[in-house]
């Protein structure tokens, strides 16, 4: 035997010896007389010779398993019992790591105590100092608890306690905060742009020039609260509570109030364009100067179509408050504010209040005469949005001089007329999104063609744009240019080189990526061309260009067209300077009905052009514009529309299969 079981064998022999000398040799009679203060003794004497006899019965091996099992659920029942200071140090442990990281913008301990306080039912952190902090896509859940009482089983839900935090200049973008307090917080210039905070408290709150694009408060409390510029665009704010609150000149276009509580708020120079105010109470509330262009301030109803709550305007203060365009639900509505008078409404107001049904929409196409590469481009653009419109909407075709400041000049008109919608091609990519931002906080609808913007300059600014791969159209007429050269003027010298010059559009940002689409694909194609030449076309006059680059190389044999109008003047130019028969048009050519037919005559030098796909992104433009235009919001269920990027198919049309080019002819009604 080992030492352990001597030692185990020592103590049965000891529990053996004091059995012995206990009872075996006591007489039974003398037992029962013992002293009634001596009988838990006995008993437990009793046990103790029971005890021994099942030692004896047992195992080594399976002893040794009940004593390991007994020390498991010992400490299984002391981790247990330990739980709650074990849980309350992790509690002071993250307090203390907020506290530690309070002057650190990025922190990702921040975030992972954050996270492990709400993990422990929701514990929270007020007063949290947490200025500038990236904390972008963070959750805090809700939490839920019970509570027994002698006739029910109750669920309890609660969020966490940020109250009275300074989170000043913060990015919590995309942020999960459902339920959250940050009752009496510094949100100054905070970032929540889509950010769930429905049923959030947030009384007394400094929201100043913080960022709510398109973030959810559905039953948010904001009594109280400071939201002096800060902005709402597109936000859900169904039944929130904005008592007393200060909103002065908020952005809160194409927002949701349905049914929003506005008592006695400060809404001055507020832009409710285009907003959803059905329902709204904005009884002696501030709106001197508010624009409420299109606004909804009509009357949420039943599935029957009956009233249930209109909007009141009751005792609010209407100086200077654009109404052109509002759609209200009685003439009186607005008669019950004061100094109705002096809005500003379109002509005819009443008589649209008395029809009930929808306004007629007008959207404009904005062609500049100075970029006449795009004549055949717009005609498409124009012909397809009239498809699309119907009898309640209303297509303008407006040209104007060009230049970024005419087309600032045109814009402003529209917005003064009041233009629904804008469908157009940016005269330029920066200088023309202060103008266009004018238009988008008007309530201008803005839909641009061949051209998008950077999304993060878009959002709020344009509904949706339809463009090509202006890459892949210059390599792809590359390739077929290759592949042409390779069975027309290759067949017999494989080796010998082709002399080609390019007329590019490089003049615009937007024609560049042509230019390179194109040189990729002939330095890709193996064969020996010769660049003999390079320039750059921007109007029509730029003819004399290409007429002396054909004059000083008389040899050339291919002109490649690095826009619409580069392709057209390099056409007219080998027309007009009699090389028909020697030299060859490829390039970036939209599709009008005089180039398909002379794609279709044989004598023509012209040997590609594309259809960029105009028709159809005319139709699908107007399309979405009167989708957004006509949104109906459905309460809660709201969801504002996201800036859309739609690239388009474009197709190839070459001499080589001309089917496709009578196709168009029927598509386009030129038969």
């Amino acid at each position: 035997m080992d030492k352990k079981e001597k030692n185990l064998q020592a103590e049965i022999s000891y529990l053996e010896s004091l059995s012995s000398e206990k009872y075996k040799s006591s007489p039974k009679k003398a037992r029962l007389k013992q002293p009634k203060i001596l009988k838990p003794i006995s008993i437990l004497d009793a046990k103790i010779s029971d005890f021994v006899e099942w030692l004896k019965n047992i195992s080594l091996l399976k002893l040794a398993g009940l004593l390991s099992q007994g020390a498991l659920l010992f400490a299984v029942v002391s981790y247990v019992i330990s739980i709650p200071s074990r849980n309350e140090q992790k509690i002071q442990e993250a307090r203390k790591v907020l506290r530690e990281e309070s002057n650190h913008k990025y922190s990702d301990g921040r975030i992972a105590a954050l996270k492990l306080l709400n993990s422990k039912g929701c514990q929270g952190n007020p007063g949290l100092e947490a200025v500038g902090a990236k904390m972008a896509n963070i959750t805090l859940n809700p939490c839920q608890s019970l509570s027994i009482t002698q006739s029910s089983l109750k669920v309890n839900k609660h969020s966490m306690d940020l109250s009275h935090s300074n989170l000043e200049g913060a990015d919590l973008s995309g942020a999960n905060l459902v339920g959250i307090n940050l009752r009496g917080s510094n949100l100054q210039g905070v970032n929540l742009a889509k950010a769930n905070l429905e049923d959030a408290d947030l009384r007394e709150t400094n929201l100043q020039g913080a960022n709510l694009s398109r973030a959810n408060l559905k039953n948010a409390i904001l009594q109280d609260s400071k939201l002096d510029n800060s902005n709402l665009y597109g936000a859900n704010l169904y039944t929130a509570d904005f008592s007393e609150a200060n909103l002065v000149n908020i952005t809160a276009l194409w927002a949701n109030f349905h049914d929003a509580i506005f008592y006695r708020a400060n809404l001055q120079s507020a832009n409710f364009n285009r907003a959803d105010l059905k329902g709204a109470n904005f009884y002696k509330a501030n709106l001197e100067n508010a624009k409420l262009r299109f606004a909804d301030l009509s009357s949420t109803t039943d599935t029957r179509g009956a009233q249930l709550k209109p909007t009141n305007l009751r005792e609010a203060q209407l100086k200077g408050a654009d109404l052109w365009g509002a759609k209200m639900w009685s003439i009186f509505q607005i008669k019950q504010a004061k100094n109705w008078q002096k809005t500003k409404r379109m002509p005819n107001w009443e008589q649209h209040i008395k029809q009930a049904r929808l306004p007629r929409l007008r959207i404009a196409l904005l062609r500049s005469q100075e970029d006449q590469e795009y004549d055949s481009l717009s005609d498409a653009y124009e012909l397809g949005m009239r498809r699309a419109a119907n009898r309640r909407v209303e297509v303008w075709g407006i040209d104007y001089p060009g230049g970024v400041e005419n087309e600032a000049k045109i814009i402003e008109q529209l917005i003064d007329d009041g233009m629904d919608g804008i469908i157009l091609t940016p005269e330029d990519p920066v200088k023309s999104l202060h103008t266009l931002q004018r238009a988008s906080d008007a309530g201008v609808a803005i839909v641009t063609v061949g051209f998008c913007f950077d999304h993060k300059d878009a959002e709020d600014l344009a509904i949706a744009c339809y463009n090509r791969d202006s890459f892949q159209m210059g390599y792809d007429s590359g390739q077929y240019l290759a592949q042409w050269t390779q069975d027309n003027l290759l067949t017999n010298s494989p080796s010998k080189s082709v002399q080609i010059a390019l007329v590019d559009g490089a003049f615009y940002d937007r024609h560049y990526p042509y230019l390179q689409g194109v040189s990729k694909a002939l330095n890709e194609s193996g064969i020996l061309f010769k660049i003999v030449d390079s320039v750059s076309v921007a109007s029509h006059r730029d003819i004399l260009k290409i007429e002396k680059l054909l004059e000083n190389n008389p040899n050339i044999q291919i002109l490649w067209g690095g826009s619409n109008l580069a392709t057209e003047v390099a056409l007219k130019a080998v027309t007009e300077s009699g090389f028909n028969n020697k030299v060859k048009v490829f390039g970036i050519l939209d599709l009008s009905e005089d180039k398909a037919k002379m794609l279709l005559n044989a004598n023509s030098p012209l040997q590609l052009i594309i259809d960029q796909s105009s028709l159809q992104i005319g139709y699908d433009a107007v399309k979405t514009t009167i989708s957004v235009l006509r949104k109906e919001t459905s309460g809660a269920d709201y969801k504002v529309h996201d800036y859309k990027v739609h690239f388009v198919n474009y197709r190839l049309l070459t001499k080589d299969d001309l089917d496709p080019v009578h196709d168009l002819f029927k598509e386009y009604g030129w038969f």
